[in-house]
Protein backbone atom coordinates (compact mmCIF):
# COMPACT_ATOMS: atom_id res chain seq x y z
CA UNK A 1 0.00 0.00 0.00
CA UNK A 2 1.42 3.36 -1.03
CA UNK A 3 1.58 5.97 1.69
CA UNK A 4 1.35 9.64 0.77
CA UNK A 5 2.37 12.52 2.95
CA UNK A 6 -1.25 12.81 4.06
CA UNK A 7 -3.26 12.30 7.22
CA UNK A 8 -6.95 12.05 8.00
CA UNK A 9 -7.87 12.88 11.58
CA UNK A 10 -10.71 10.87 13.04
CA UNK A 11 -13.60 12.55 14.83
CA UNK A 12 -12.24 11.32 18.17
CA UNK A 13 -9.06 13.38 17.73
CA UNK A 14 -10.99 16.58 16.98
CA UNK A 15 -13.40 16.02 19.87
CA UNK A 16 -10.68 15.25 22.45
CA UNK A 17 -8.66 18.22 21.26
CA UNK A 18 -11.64 20.59 21.42
CA UNK A 19 -12.81 19.38 24.82
CA UNK A 20 -9.48 18.92 26.58
CA UNK A 21 -6.73 20.32 24.32
CA UNK A 22 -5.39 16.77 24.38
CA UNK A 23 -3.67 16.68 20.98
CA UNK A 24 -2.84 20.32 20.42
CA UNK A 25 0.92 19.84 20.25
CA UNK A 26 0.71 16.60 18.26
CA UNK A 27 -1.43 18.30 15.62
CA UNK A 28 0.91 21.29 15.46
CA UNK A 29 3.95 18.99 15.14
CA UNK A 30 2.37 16.80 12.47
CA UNK A 31 4.59 16.59 9.40
CA UNK A 32 1.70 15.43 7.21
CA UNK A 33 -0.85 17.33 5.15
CA UNK A 34 -4.27 16.98 6.74
CA UNK A 35 -7.28 16.03 4.65
CA UNK A 36 -10.74 16.07 6.18
CA UNK A 37 -13.21 13.24 5.81
CA UNK A 38 -16.76 14.20 4.87
CA UNK A 39 -17.86 11.50 7.33
CA UNK A 40 -15.91 13.21 10.12
CA UNK A 41 -17.52 16.53 9.19
CA UNK A 42 -20.94 14.89 9.38
CA UNK A 43 -20.18 13.41 12.81
CA UNK A 44 -18.86 16.74 14.09
CA UNK A 45 -21.88 18.60 12.64
CA UNK A 46 -24.26 16.18 14.30
CA UNK A 47 -22.79 17.03 17.70
CA UNK A 48 -22.20 20.78 17.15
CA UNK A 49 -24.52 22.29 19.74
CA UNK A 50 -22.89 25.69 20.14
CA UNK A 51 -22.20 28.46 17.67
CA UNK A 52 -18.38 28.18 18.14
CA UNK A 53 -18.53 24.45 17.44
CA UNK A 54 -20.61 24.97 14.30
CA UNK A 55 -18.10 27.62 13.18
CA UNK A 56 -15.23 25.20 13.83
CA UNK A 57 -16.85 22.57 11.60
CA UNK A 58 -17.57 25.15 8.88
CA UNK A 59 -13.95 26.32 9.01
CA UNK A 60 -12.67 22.75 8.67
CA UNK A 61 -14.82 22.25 5.58
CA UNK A 62 -13.72 25.56 4.11
CA UNK A 63 -9.98 25.31 4.84
CA UNK A 64 -9.15 21.64 4.30
CA UNK A 65 -9.56 19.48 1.23
CA UNK A 66 -12.52 17.24 1.96
CA UNK A 67 -12.56 13.61 0.88
CA UNK A 68 -15.75 11.57 0.66
CA UNK A 69 -16.52 7.88 0.26
CA UNK A 70 -17.31 6.90 -3.30
CA UNK A 71 -19.97 4.43 -4.43
CA UNK A 72 -17.67 1.41 -4.29
CA UNK A 73 -16.50 2.30 -0.77
CA UNK A 74 -20.08 2.59 0.46
CA UNK A 75 -20.85 -0.88 -0.86
CA UNK A 76 -17.59 -2.35 0.43
CA UNK A 77 -18.15 -0.77 3.85
CA UNK A 78 -21.37 -2.70 4.31
CA UNK A 79 -19.61 -6.01 3.67
CA UNK A 80 -16.74 -5.12 6.00
CA UNK A 81 -19.08 -4.05 8.80
CA UNK A 82 -21.06 -7.26 8.31
CA UNK A 83 -17.87 -9.31 8.79
CA UNK A 84 -16.78 -7.34 11.86
CA UNK A 85 -20.21 -7.66 13.50
CA UNK A 86 -20.27 -11.41 12.81
CA UNK A 87 -16.82 -11.79 14.37
CA UNK A 88 -17.32 -9.47 17.35
CA UNK A 89 -21.07 -9.78 18.03
CA UNK A 90 -21.70 -6.04 18.17
CA UNK A 91 -25.24 -4.70 18.69
CA UNK A 92 -27.08 -2.45 16.23
CA UNK A 93 -25.93 0.78 17.91
CA UNK A 94 -22.29 -0.25 17.72
CA UNK A 95 -22.82 -1.34 14.11
CA UNK A 96 -23.93 2.16 13.07
CA UNK A 97 -21.01 3.78 14.86
CA UNK A 98 -18.55 1.32 13.35
CA UNK A 99 -19.94 1.86 9.85
CA UNK A 100 -18.81 5.49 9.87
CA UNK A 101 -15.35 4.42 11.06
CA UNK A 102 -15.03 1.94 8.20
CA UNK A 103 -16.04 4.65 5.71
CA UNK A 104 -13.37 6.97 7.12
CA UNK A 105 -10.78 4.19 6.87
CA UNK A 106 -11.73 3.35 3.27
CA UNK A 107 -11.41 6.96 2.11
CA UNK A 108 -8.10 7.42 3.92
CA UNK A 109 -6.83 4.23 2.30
CA UNK A 110 -7.88 5.39 -1.16
CA UNK A 111 -5.72 8.53 -0.94
CA UNK A 112 -2.86 6.70 0.78
CA UNK A 113 -3.24 8.69 4.00
CA UNK A 114 -2.53 7.76 7.57
CA UNK A 115 -5.71 7.61 9.63
CA UNK A 116 -5.02 9.14 13.04
CA UNK A 117 -7.40 8.26 15.87
CA UNK A 118 -7.67 7.79 19.59
CA UNK A 119 -10.55 5.34 19.01
CA UNK A 120 -8.19 2.39 19.16
CA UNK A 121 -10.73 -0.41 19.68
CA UNK A 122 -13.00 0.29 16.70
CA UNK A 123 -10.24 0.98 14.20
CA UNK A 124 -8.22 -2.01 15.37
CA UNK A 125 -11.32 -4.17 14.84
CA UNK A 126 -11.75 -2.68 11.36
CA UNK A 127 -8.11 -3.32 10.58
CA UNK A 128 -8.66 -7.05 11.03
CA UNK A 129 -10.75 -6.94 7.82
CA UNK A 130 -9.35 -3.92 6.01
CA UNK A 131 -5.75 -2.94 5.34
CA UNK A 132 -5.11 0.78 6.00
CA UNK A 133 -2.45 2.93 7.64
CA UNK A 134 -3.47 3.44 11.26
CA UNK A 135 -1.86 5.71 13.86
CA UNK A 136 -3.31 5.62 17.37
CA UNK A 137 -2.75 8.53 19.73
Amino acid sequence: MTVANLAVLDTSVYVDNLRFGRFKQEILDLKLIIRCSAVVLAELSRGARSRPMRKFVEDLAKNLRVIAPNEREWIQSGWIVNRIVAAKGYDVHKTRELHFDVLIALTARRIGAYLITCNVDDFTAAREFLDFNLVCW
